[in-house]
């Protein structure tokens, strides 16, 4: 299956070699890129040498084309881009960005949720991805 995914906002291809690639600010203006296993679930990541991220640590994630924030804003600390699987069926992606907590949803267009990851009791409402 191709995989390819998207900034919401350019619409720019962000993946490259099986990875997911996003440019981050730490809270002490830090400054990188965050490289993410684009299997869902996989939770494998790498960050440039220029990003330090203690395990726990919110980063905002912005897209590494238009520089725009991923960020979901008024969430809890949750950032969104979009997958495209076959270059047909198209969903988002809702991923913390508290460095190292394993959780991802995959949201279709018919708001069907699919949920991966460790932590997921703290998000019970189902409409908090709205």
């Amino acid at each position: 299956m191709k995989v390819t995914y998207l900034c919401p906002h350019c619409r720019g291809a962000i993946n490259a070699e099986n990875n997911i690639i996003l440019s981050a600010k730490t809270s002490t203006n830090k400054v990188g890129l965050i490289l993410l296993h684009e299997e869902i679930g996989n939770y494998t990541s790498a960050l440039s040498s220029s990003l330090t991220v203690e395990k726990g640590e919110v980063v905002d994630l912005f897209c590494p084309i238009c520089h725009k924030s991923l960020n979901i804003p008024k969430k809890d600390a949750l950032a969104k881009y979009i997958r495209i699987d076959n270059g047909i069926k198209e969903s988002y992606i809702i991923i913390s960005r508290k460095y190292g907590e394993k959780i991802t949803f995959k949201v279709d267009e018919n708001k069907q949720v699919e949920s991966y990851g460790e932590k997921l009791k703290r998000f019970i409402d189902p409409e908090w991805f709205l």
